[in-house]
């Protein structure tokens, strides 16, 4: 069993998970600190704020994720546009509950933003590894 345990924490799937992780708190420093500016200093509207912060952050962490984890370097624009698009999704179902949970049922604009983006960071890595960074 501890054998088994080791091998899974030794693996490259698992690693590149933890790097992914790793990158992606740094994106949601980006995402949130220019989601907050946006939001808290301005009186720009919580979905558009979204959209836009959310935009920051994939482009900071696609770079990462070609360079320091995934190491793909080839075809970088078809590989970003795919990386953009499954990101989009993604900002998609987290302005969606932006909407539902923050304009319409009056819940906590940050605490909604973190929730959202926490599963959208999981989705996002099972499709990116399997499409956007896959070697070959």
């Amino acid at each position: 069993m501890q054998g088994k345990v080791l091998a899974i924490i030794k693996s490259e799937d698992f690693i590149q998970l933890i790097r992914y992780g790793l990158i992606g708190i740094l994106g949601l420093i980006v995402d949130f600190g220019i989601y907050s500016t946006l939001t808290l200093m301005t009186e720009m509207r919580v979905e558009l704020a979204n959209l836009i912060s959310s935009s920051c952050g994939l482009i900071n962490n696609f770079l990462w994720n070609s360079y320091a984890n995934f190491k793909v370097h080839d075809h970088l624009i078809k590989r970003f546009v795919e990386y953009y698009i499954v990101g989009q999704i993604t900002t998609i179902f987290t302005t969606i509950c932006l909407f539902i949970f923050v304009s319409l049922l009056r819940q906590d604009k940050l605490l909604v933003k973190a929730i959202s983006t926490i599963i959208a960071t999981l989705i996002q890595f099972g499709i990116n590894k399997a499409i956007t960074f896959k070697k070959g």
